[in-house]
């Protein structure tokens, strides 16, 4: 992706943010899907998470029952099962541009699905998916990628899928990463008893940190 691709890539995430940030709060009704209608795609039913034996791939709407799932639909990426019945998840983002280097395009044509964030996993357990609504799959390669550089068996996401990366102190992309980590203090307090003890949030894989803002194009 040349510099100039990277430039206009963050130009529409912004336009997203700024946007969000006029709008006014979102309403706290619950995020489930009421009708055939709210349906991402249009063709498979929306059908609860107990409903069938979830597995890697699966696309599951979260149930509403912290402050973010209540304030908007909250999307996961099911990667891998882990012990005490959890799985490791990838949010979806609430843009459709990828705003990082760790933000994978899906092309999916159904905003709330066309990123995911894959630097921003954690576990969560199998009673919280339960309660939830499976609504997607996604592919297969897109699916290797994805949990590859989030279990970190690669380094990085292709170029022409991922963002731009994040160089300038006082980027708005940092205050985004700080809230969407927060996605995951929904969730601590349901955790089971006999399950791991650490709370653990995976980090970027990339560095996101700089000391000084871009000199010029190739410090982007």
């Amino acid at each position: 992706m040349t510099v100039s691709e990277q430039r206009k890539m963050l130009a529409a995430w912004l336009t997203e943010w700024q946007l969000e940030k006029e709008l006014p709060p979102p309403s706290t009704e619950s995020a489930a899907p009421q009708n055939d209608d709210d349906r991402p795609d249009g063709s498979d039913k929306t059908i609860g998470a107990t409903a069938v034996e979830l597995r890697p791939g699966d696309i599951v709407l979260l149930p509403p029952d912290g402050d973010t799932t209540s304030a908007r639909p909250v999307y996961v990426l099911l990667l891998d099962a882990g012990p005490y019945d959890r799985w490791l998840c990838a949010p979806f983002s609430r843009f459709s541009t990828p705003a990082t280097e760790g933000e994978y395009a899906t092309d999916r044509r159904y905003d709330p699905l066309k990123v995911v964030c894959a630097w921003n996993t954690g576990h969560l357990p199998m009673v919280v998916l339960a309660r939830g609504w499976l609504v997607e799959r996604i592919g297969a390669s897109d699916l290797k990628v994805i949990a590859d550089f989030a279990l970190g068996r690669r380094n990085e996401l292709p170029p022409a899928r991922r963002g731009p990366p994040v160089v300038h102190p006082l980027d708005p992309r940092r205050d985004y990463i700080e809230e969407e980590r927060s996605l995951w203090v929904d969730f601590e307090a349901q955790d089971t008893p006999d399950a791991v003890q650490t709370w653990q949030v995976k980090e970027p894989a990339i560095d996101y940190a700089a000391e000084s803002p871009p000199e010029n194009d190739d410090d982007l």
